[in-house]
């Protein structure tokens, strides 16, 4: 398994989103399948720590998508 840690930054409305993650890689192998996952550490606006805003009120499948492609490199 591998473990990555990293930012991942966006522009949204004129303010800097960045995000802390850890992304888990293990590939598949011939007796398992392949397996993955991706988990928010901390989330910053704009330089202020709003970590739990973001958990409570805009942590979204399409954020984690985003998030997941950008580990990926897609």
């Amino acid at each position: 398994m591998r473990t990555q840690h990293g930012t991942y930054s966006e522009e949204i409305n004129e303010n800097i989103l960045e995000i802390e993650y850890e992304y888990y890689y293990a590939p598949a192998t011939h007796y398992d399948q392949g397996e993955e996952s991706v988990d928010v550490t901390k989330v910053l606006a704009n330089g202020t720590d709003i970590t739990d805003f973001y958990f409570d009120f805009f942590d979204t499948e399409i954020m984690h998508d985003r998030i997941l492609d950008y580990c990926k490199g897609l």
